[in-house]
């Protein structure tokens, strides 16, 4: 049932060119709930950051498409929701295009360490490159410490995708 879901998502994203739904990418499905009282639960978001009219766009599509599935339709039960939203401040970065809509934000990143052991991190996303899975990395300036006087200079942290273990995005105050 995910992956019928998951094609009748991709299918409304590949017409959505030209579009209210246009930039839109799928992050996460969910499915909860049994029988009649199934849940469907759509992330997505763009590369600047997915509007809510684009939301609302994409779930009337994503219903049609769903509805129009008599045997998907079959499987759900008639009677589901249906949410499609974008990821909120907090939320953990979960696909790495994601990256992409947050450079220059602050984030709060774990990662492996040269010891293996987790490090933690606050700075701003400086850089993202996502060539391949190996070489895909982000460029980190730490934040400074707010204490005053004499500070010590910092240098930007590269990460490859691989070492970051959690990468949340912060709001800045």
């Amino acid at each position: 049932m995910q992956e019928r879901i998951n094609n009748c998502v991709s299918r409304v994203i590949g017409e959505s060119a030209g579009t209210r739904g246009e930039g839109a990418y799928l992050i996460d499905i969910k499915v909860k709930g049994k029988g009649n009282s199934r849940k469907i639960e759509i992330l997505m978001d763009a590369d600047i950051g997915i509007r809510i009219h684009q939301c609302a766009y994409m779930s009337r599509r994503i219903r049609e498409q769903i509805e129009g599935d008599d045997e998907l339709l079959e499987m759900i039960g008639e009677n589901f929701d249906l949410i499609v939203s974008s990821p909120g401040l907090g939320e953990p970065i979960i696909i790495p295009r994601q990256y992409i809509r947050h450079v220059g934000k602050l984030l709060q990143v774990t990662y492996t360490g040269p010891d293996g052991e987790p490090v933690e991190l606050a700075g701003h996303l400086q850089d993202v490159s996502l060539s391949d899975e190996s070489g895909s990395h982000i460029v980190i300036m730490p934040e400074k410490n707010k204490k005053r006087g004499q500070q010590p200079k910092t240098e930007a942290i590269t990460l490859y995708l691989n070492q970051v273990i959690r990468a949340v995005p912060e709001a800045e105050l």
